[in-house]
């Protein structure tokens, strides 16, 4: 197989191998959720707890396909995760209960993983100098293709209906993206160039540093307040009486800021220390859900979901080079696995689950809802200063 010289192109390549799973996670549980609820006859709560199950197969993943990538080839490992993403699409277009739809919310999580920290790994190794600048370009790609898609997954679902959007959805991501991920190959290694990073830090030497703890920590609540919008935007649509085709703006502008946030904060912290840059995102975050909280109009409701985006976009892009930064290249992909665990396992309970749960109780109580996201960004902002390299 023919070996790519240009790094530009084997970078669209890894933003493509990238795209589809992304929007697989961040943009159409947000589409069907309305329908899911009303099809299945399930709650908010029950609805929520998706989320929990795609956060917990990419817990279970990350730190696997980190110390998998040591052994097998990283294309393979990212062939593997877009072709198990594109084929779980066409399970969940013949979902007949919730429960089947949590298997594909694990599935599509836990393969996500293999998509996700090879492609973070290998870029960050192929740019040594823009570490920052790459991987908010495949951030980018990865968070903001649900706000291309997210539209595209509406209009189909109104249009054609949700079998045939669901194995649309697989059809492109397995002709498009899988043909191509094993395309992506260093060409320095035809010249004896290629590096290998095995990792120095033992699991237990990891989970001493408080570095990991404070991180991992902000990953918790950070991803919590962020990732509950994905699901929350169209049963606080509803709540405020409009339409999907109305409330589907503020998942839209979530996703714009998601994606874009990623490029720009993954900028600035080839130059500005990462801990600022986060700090400052998730206070912005924290205040836009305290507005929110009162806010009645669609248009000022999208607003503040951007800097939510923003903040949900920033976590993703400025924590791997920082990982990078703490702990060593060599150790970027358990360390950053092991760190996801936070959003895998408990970003899913404290946010979508919990926040389902405090609705049914309290017949949708939306302020004491987003009032407990802002406190979350609150004390993110204040453990991301703590994470320094030992």
């Amino acid at each position: 197989m023919p070996v790519i010289k240009d790094k530009r192109i084997i970078l669209a390549l890894g933003c493509l191998a990238l795209f589809f799973p992304g929007s697989f996670v961040f943009g159409f549980p947000g589409v069907m959720a309305g329908y899911w609820q009303e099809i299945f006859a399930v709650n908010k709560a029950q609805i929520g707890r998706l989320m929990f199950f795609i956060l917990a197969g990419t817990g279970f993943s990350m730190y696997l396909a980190g110390k998998l990538q040591e052994k097998i080839a990283f294309n393979k490992m990212i062939f593997i995760g877009t072709l198990i993403c594109g084929l779980a699409m066409i399970l969940v277009g013949q979902a007949n209960s919730i429960n089947h739809i949590y298997l594909w919310g694990f599935l599509e999580g836990f393969f996500t993983g293999f998509v996700y920290i090879p492609c973070l790994t290998f870029f960050q190794k192929l740019y040594p100098e823009k570490k920052g600048l790459i991987t908010g370009i495949l951030n980018l790609t990865f968070g903001g293709s649900a706000a291309i898609m997210s539209p595209i997954y509406t209009y189909f679902l109104v249009s054609r209906g949700y079998w045939f959007t669901s194995n649309m959805a697989a059809l492109l991501c397995i002709v498009f993206a899988t043909s191509l991920t094993l395309l992506i190959k260093n060409p320095d290694s035809v010249k004896g160039r290629d590096q290998t990073y095995l990792s120095t830090l033992t699991l237990s030497r990891t989970l001493s540093m408080p570095a990991f703890w404070f991180l991992w920590l902000v990953w918790a609540f950070s991803g919590a307040a962020g990732v509950s919008l994905i699901v929350l935007s169209a049963s606080f649509g509803k709540h405020l009486g409009y339409g999907i085709t109305q409330y589907v703006y503020i998942l839209t502008c979530f996703n714009v800021l998601n994606g874009i946030g990623r490029l720009v904060c993954g900028r600035l912290s080839d130059t500005v220390s990462k801990q600022k840059i986060l700090m400052v995102v998730f206070l912005m975050a924290g205040t836009a859900y305290s507005f929110m909280a009162f806010s009645t109009s669609l248009f000022w409701v999208s607003f503040l979901a951007c800097f939510i985006g923003l903040a949900f976009g920033g976590l993703f892009t400025v924590s791997a080079p920082l990982v990078t930064e703490v702990f060593g290249l060599e150790n970027f992909g358990k360390v950053f696995g092991l760190i996801f665990t936070a959003y895998g396992f408990l970003a899913g309970a404290l946010g979508p689950w919990l926040s389902g749960v405090i609705l049914d109780a309290t017949q949708s109580d939306f302020k004491m809802v987003f009032g407990m996201f802002a406190l979350f960004y609150l004390a993110a902002s204040i453990f991301i200063l703590q994470v320094k390299k030992s």
